[in-house]
Order: structure tokens, then C-alpha cells, then sequence
């Protein structure tokens, strides 16, 4: 499983039962630690923040729209 899979898959377990679909990325990090992800932080974080995020530079030659920030580290599920 890629990085960005591993990441939407826990996403979609935190928000599954929120309204609007919001997770903090410190909550993330913390759930993908427990799942005892092969992945360092940085990765996480950098996708997260720039590769996954609509409304961020794009600063990667492969980019999605999974995310969007609503916030000082608070991303919406799109």
C-alpha cells in the first residue's frame, strides 16, 4: 500500500461518522503511529500538507485533490 492509500484509508476511518469530514493532522499522525505505519513522518506530513491538498503550492510533479485546509493543521476530507 503507497503512502497516499495508507493515508486515505485512515482518514476515512476518522471521519467516517463526522459532519463536515475534518481531521487534525496531529490526529492522523497519531492513529497512523498506532496502526504502526512503515512510513516516517515527514512522509505523512508532506503529503498531507502539500501532495494530497488542493489549495496548497504545488511544489510536486504529482499532485492530488484529496484534501483541502480549512485550518492551522485541520484538513477536510474531500
Amino acid at each position: 500500500m503507497t503512502c497516499r492509500d495508507e493515508i486515505l484509508v485512515t482518514v476515512n476511518e476518522l471521519v467516517k461518522d463526522r459532519t463536515p469530514k475534518t481531521f487534525h493532522l496531529s490526529e492522523l499522525m497519531d492513529a497512523m503511529r498506532a496502526k504502526n505505519t512503515r512510513y516516517l513522518d515527514s512522509t505523512i506530513r508532506t503529503h498531507v500538507t502539500s501532495r494530497m491538498c488542493q489549495n496548497t503550492p504545488k511544489n510536486h510533479q504529482t499532485t492530488y485533490d484529496d484534501f483541502e485546509r480549512v485550518g492551522v493543521g485541520v484538513y477536510r476530507l474531500l
